[in-house]
């Protein structure tokens, strides 16, 4: 092999692959030139042939009538002066005329491969107008010559092509070593040479300018073994340093690493394992020729039955004392024959003294524990009571500030009222001294009349304002006080809701839509919870999310979806970042920790739909797109809900 190697790296032609390939040219190329030389000589045989059918065809068609005037006016010299001629044309090597009277002929008969044809002479009798056969021309060629001129061109073409193959495979088998064969050498020294302990540097392979082009796939060929050798070599190297590591880790491991041969004889164990239990390790003891393994039961039995196992507890005496030993291992096999187990030993001497101690200690723990859970029950349920109070104190804060509202609200048209009523007095008292001074004038007193009238309007006007304040106010806070089931219409309970918030809505300024695309909602719920729901989101909004917003809006959208209703409330404020998300529902967090923000109002609405509506709350949120809440709840209020039984 090796001498094959060396003589196809300097000669083209030991090269087997470019051997391989001219062979495969060669047949290929021979089959192709045999192939077309054989179309072309069929070809070129056709061509010979469709000649002298040609010339025979002339000579029936063309020359016959000369020689039928000759032969019916039997003037024999004339009729073979024109055979004479007739036969020095191509293609045509014998003619004979036959008829009755003579038999006349030119040219010589053709031996070998004639090509033949008898053609009648027929005279046309113009008085008779008829015909009449007096004789028959024989025409003939001779076929050997193109037979032999096509034979001598066939083998002329082959030879032509044999060369020409040859030359251009001898070429190409020179250009193939070239560029292929000597570069893939180079490869196959390369890799030959090549030692992940002592690499060497990357392969370059020759490039001959006008052979070869770069890049080519020797090219990337080479790029690939010098990566793939490169990966060795740091394969090598990382398995050197596990190989270093896995011996420090050895050494100075806690661990007792240890390995058995098929006889169950130690051929290896650790550093401190050796020393532990002073085993000669030359002398491949097994684990019964050691004093303090030798009556350890369950270790010998598991070691007998040639299976993993693992968890295996031994105590061993020594000098200092007791030792806990826990053993495990894998059972190796090869073709399902046993070679050994690989195992390890932990010391867990300090585990298990501290266990033991630790077990004393739990019994002494019991009763700190039981105590200790008592304790932890009574904080827990003093702040479930500080946390349904401070829900309380949320609940009555967002009423108490409704109240403070709904007075500033009802102030103003009451001022205006007790203004209209001053008015209506003192024109009244004017009238009356102008009638008692009988100085009341027409004109005095239509104008007196006209200002008694508009300020009587006006002192109507804001009496009723003021009295629908206060009849939505009653309404919303009946509600939110009282929480007790009935039938109401939704968007007729929001539109007095937000009359009752005018005073907080105000300060942003916003005015909260309420759209409803199908119509007046009918529901038999809990009204009181449903505004205590929608009043806290409101305050939410206008608390936290309008600070740099200059066209506040707030929308909230009513529909009914089959037994349900669903009320999607959305601002246009700063929006939650989305980490956030899952704790704005939380008790007691809240973004304005120091300015009056108790953080349990969005927790209040969580609880509400959930535990009190029996319904679904989602929420969205993007920083700088304001928030939405999606509430669904049921159009008709389980019964379970309203008992409290949730």
């Amino acid at each position: 092999m090796t001498q094959q190697y060396t003589e196809a790296v300097s000669n083209p032609f030991s090269s087997r692959i470019g051997r391989r390939i001219i062979i495969i040219m060669v047949i290929l190329s021979g089959i192709l030139t045999l192939t077309t030389t054989l179309l072309q000589i069929y070809w070129d045989y056709r061509q010979e042939i469709n000649d002298i059918n040609q010339k025979h065809y002339e000579v029936k068609n063309v020359h016959s009538e000369l020689l039928v005037s000759s032969l019916w006016s039997y003037d024999l010299a004339l009729l073979q002066q024109h055979l004479d001629l007739l036969v020095n044309l191509p293609k045509i090597q014998y003619l004979e005329i036959q008829s009755v009277q003579t038999v006349l002929s030119a040219g010589e008969k053709v031996e070998n491969y004639p090509i033949t044809d008898t053609y009648p002479l027929v005279y046309f009798n113009l008085p008779d107008q008829s015909f009449e056969t007096i004789g028959t021309i024989y025409v003939e060629s001779n076929a050997e010559e193109i037979y032999t001129a096509l034979f001598q061109q066939f083998l002329t073409t082959l030879a032509i092509n044999a060369f020409k193959t040859l030359f251009v495979c001898g070429i190409l088998l020179i250009v193939f070593h070239s560029s292929i064969n000597q570069r893939i050498f180079q490869i196959v020294e390369y890799l030959r040479r090549y030692n992940p302990r002592h690499p060497a540097l990357p392969l370059q392979l020759n490039n001959h300018k006008w052979v070869m082009e770069k890049n080519d796939e020797l090219d990337l060929l080479g790029y690939e073994a010098n990566r793939i050798t490169a990966n060795i070599t740091k394969l090598y190297q990382n398995i050197q340093q596990e190989k270093e590591r896995l011996a420090d880790f050895t050494q100075v491991s806690s661990d007792w690493l240890w390995e058995t041969n098929q006889q169950g004889e130690l051929i290896y164990c650790s550093e401190s394992m050796i020393n532990a239990l002073r085993i000669e390790l030359e002398q491949k003891p097994t684990f019964n020729d050691i004093d303090c393994l030798s009556k350890t039961n369950d270790l010998l039995i598991a070691l007998d039955q040639q299976r993993d196992f693992n968890h295996c507890e031994v105590t061993i005496e020594q000098a200092s004392g007791k030792q806990y030993l826990m053993l495990q291992a894998i059972a190796r096999y090869k073709d399902e024959i046993f070679i050994g187990f690989r195992g390890t030993a932990l010391n867990i001497s300090s585990l298990k003294n501290t266990q033991l101690q630790l077990h004393e200690l739990n019994e002494s723990l019991e009763q700190q524990v039981a105590i200790r859970t008592h304790d932890l029950e009574l904080s827990m349920a003093q702040l479930k009571a500080t946390q349904k109070q401070l829900i309380e104190a949320e609940k009555l804060s967002a009423l108490g500030g409704l109240v403070a509202g709904v007075a500033h609200e009802v102030n103003t048209p009451l001022g205006i009222s007790v203004t209209a009523a001053s008015i209506i007095n003192e024109t009244a008292i004017a009238l009356n001294q102008a009638f008692s001074n009988q100085t009341l004038t027409s004109t005095e007193f239509s104008e007196l009349m006209q200002r008694m009238t508009s300020s009587g309007q006006m002192l109507e006007n804001n009496l009723n304002r003021a009295a629908k304040l206060i009849r939505d106010f009653k309404q919303t806070a009946v509600d939110q006080v009282s929480e007790s089931r009935c039938e109401f219409e939704l968007v007729q309970t929001l539109d007095a809701l937000m009359a009752s918030l005018h005073s907080e809505t105000r300060k942003i300024p916003v005015e909260p839509e309420i759209i409803s695309p199908s119509g007046p909602i009918k529901m038999n719920s809990l009204p009181g919870v449903i505004t205590q729901i929608i009043t806290n989101l409101v305050l939410n909004s206008v608390n936290h999310a309008f600070e740099q917003q200059p066209n506040a809006k707030i929308s909230i959208q009513l529909s009914e979806i089959e037994d349900s209703v669903l009320i999607e409330y959305q601002d246009n404020g700063c929006g939650v970042a989305p980490h956030l998300h899952h704790k704005i529902f939380e008790p007691f967090y809240t973004s304005k920790r120091g300015y009056g923000g108790s953080g349990l109002g969005l927790n209040l609405v969580f609880n509400l739909v959930k535990q009190k509506l029996n319904g679904d709350l989602k929420f969205e949120s993007e920083i700088n797109h304001g928030v939405k809440f999606i509430i669904r709840i049921p159009k008709k209020l389980p019964l379970i809900i309203d008992n409290g039984k949730n």
